[in-house]
């Protein structure tokens, strides 16, 4: 069950990514901004899928693995509710795009690109130690997340770009998941024996 919630949000994020448009105007507008709305749900699941995924690891790599997920869940919050949810309103009440909504867009940018890198950073951290946990079984789902997750971090979840990466980040949570699972029940096995 852990494996499945935990890739949910990306793959949820990979279908409405399908759906995204790729330029905001009149025609979009309306879409745009109620697409954001749901987004600002689902955006922070991504964090609470990593902080789970990190309840196994030491506290020195727990704690500033969660504290970059929450940097995720704030920061990429802030590019959803300004250039999102405000960029799509603004756009609405002027029946298209105007320069008076830049500053929305510029600002929501830069804190998303800081969130997208602590999501980075966080993914770096379940990485690392899956990997050292794990080793060869914790390849696949390392591989998938950090490679989502660098993707991740310059393609928001346009297609096709931002619908891969969060394909391969709910592969590599799930892969990750699984690998923990599997590595727990034999050492569980093993202390019955």
């Amino acid at each position: 069950m852990r494996t499945l919630l935990v890739a949910l949000p990306g793959l949820v994020l990979a279908g409405i990514g399908l759906t995204h448009p790729h330029h905001l105007d009149a025609s979009t507008a309306q879409w745009w901004q109620n697409m954001h709305i749901i987004l600002a749900v689902v955006f922070p699941l991504l964090a609470a899928a990593q902080w789970v995924l990190l309840n196994d690891s030491p506290k020195y790599v727990r704690y500033p693995a969660r504290a970059a997920a929450f940097g995720y869940a704030v920061f990429y919050g802030a590019l959803d509710a300004l250039a999102g949810i405000g960029g799509g309103a603004m756009t609405l009440a002027n029946g298209g795009r105007s320069p008076a909504d830049e500053p929305l867009f510029e600002i929501g940018n830069q804190l998303g690109h800081v969130g997208a890198w602590c999501f980075l950073a966080a993914s770096v951290a379940i990485a690392a130690w899956a990997l050292l946990k794990h080793r060869l079984k914790a390849i696949p789902g390392a591989a998938f997340l950090l490679f989502g997750s660098f993707l991740f971090l310059d393609s928001h979840i346009y297609w096709p770009k931002g619908v891969l990466a969060c394909a391969c980040i709910a592969i590599g949570m799930a892969a990750t998941s699984y690998a923990s699972a599997s590595g727990k029940a034999e050492i569980d096995g093993s202390t019955r024996t």
